[in-house]
Formats: structure tokens, sequence, C-alpha cells
């Protein structure tokens, strides 16, 4: 039985002055060992669009068991709380890093920390299976424990779930990043192997990525509805 993906939260990169919105990609996928795992929770203006996604797909919170966070930023683990039974991974060096981040790096959340930390962890090294057919890498840059998930569906595609190692189109055809953490400097190296090594790439800020015969495409438009009170 293949890996199944499916996008609960889309990623968008929309900003206002001084600050942003937040919403990152919270992705479901279905292993058929492991069952429904995620791939990070998103923070707290997008949980009821998490929840409603879960109950769309016939999910309740406490059964989510295995949840994988790509880097310990607020944006991207503030819903881990609604999974208390679940096990969370995430890598040796992400979070040693989240104790003592980089000056400039704001965007940690040393409350989720504390609490991740009274919970059933499973630190990553490199690389390597979370089950097998679902694969784990180490992508600094964004941060310097940043890690993605990879895998091939059912027809052969390569799926990259890469998260803020590659948050948007932009960063994946320049090799450029912003907010990048990472005092080696290894973004550029991280982009060169997504792009290398995917024909599907589940960007962190921004619709899904394609790749086609013209180059890198989406489907999905980015769009929100702002509404005044």
């Amino acid at each position: 039985m293949p890996i199944e993906m499916s996008i609960l939260v889309p990623g968008s990169s929309f900003s206002f002055r001084g600050g942003f919105f937040g919403f990152s990609v919270i992705v479901l996928l279905r292993h058929p060992d492991l069952g429904p795992v995620l791939f990070d929770t998103g923070h707290h203006s997008t949980r009821h669009l998490l929840l409603a996604a879960l109950e769309n797909e016939g999910i309740a919170p406490a059964n989510i068991r295995h949840v994988f966070l790509s880097h310990l930023h607020f944006d991207h683990i503030n819903n881990a709380e609604l999974f208390p039974k679940a096990t969370f991974y995430v890598a040796q060096s992400e979070w040693d890093y989240s104790a003592r981040p980089h000056p400039r790096d704001l965007f940690g959340s040393v409350a989720v920390r504390d609490w991740l930390g009274g919970r059933r962890l499973n630190f990553l090294g490199d690389a390597g299976e979370l089950a097998p057919g679902l694969s784990y890498r180490h992508a600094p840059g964004h941060t310097p424990g940043m890690t993605i998930l990879h895998y091939l569906d059912a027809s052969g595609t390569r799926v990259v779930v890469a998260g803020d190692a590659c948050k948007t189109y932009r960063e994946l055809v320049t090799g450029q990043a912003g907010e990048a953490y990472d005092p080696l400097d290894r973004t550029a190296g991280t982009l060169d192997w997504i792009r290398e090594n995917s024909d599907v790439i589940i960007c962190g800020h921004h619709p899904v990525l394609y790749r086609s015969a013209a180059g890198w495409v989406w489907n999905d438009v980015s769009s929100i509805e702002l509404i005044a009170r």
C-alpha cells in the first residue's frame, strides 16, 4: 500500500508591514505501517482550519500518534498540544539549536519547547527512515537542524515535503532564502538537493510545486479573505 498525502492547511507567504500571518503548510501522510503522520502542526491562527481538515479526513486528534516536526519555529509547532498521545520526531541538531538560537532568530517558542520536553520525543540524526519508504533528511539553512521528509508515491513520483527548507518558488529557483539562521550558510546546498531529487515539492509557505517540461509550476493560488469586525 503506497503512502498517501493530503494538504490539511496550505502554506502561504502573506505578510503585513512589520509582521506576517505565518500560514505554514500542514501535511497529512497516511503510511501503511504508521497510520496517519502529521508534518508540522502550524500555529494558533490556523488551529480551526487544522481541526476541520482532520475531521474531514475522519481523524480525531487523539488518533494522531506520529508528528514530524521539521523545525521548532512557532508557526510550525504551536498546535502540538492538540496531539498529547503522539510521538514527536525532531532532529537532535534542531532540538539543541532551539535552546540557543541565533540572535536574530525570534521565531522560537520556549513554552512549546518546554511542553515537548515532557512528551515522547524521538530524536533524529542526519538521515534515515521513519518507516519503510518514508525517509527523512537533514536540510540545514532556514535553521541548522531543519529536516525534511521524502518518499516515492504509487506512480514513482519523487515527493519532497520540504516545509521551510524551501519556503517559496523564489527560493527554489534562486537558491537563496530569507530568514536563514544557519551560521554555516548551507541553504544553497539544501535547495540544490531538493531541486535535483524531487518531482513534487511541498513548500512551507507556497502552493505545491510540480516539475514540468517547462519548469516548476503550481496549480493552486494563494488567497486570503480578511474579515473586519
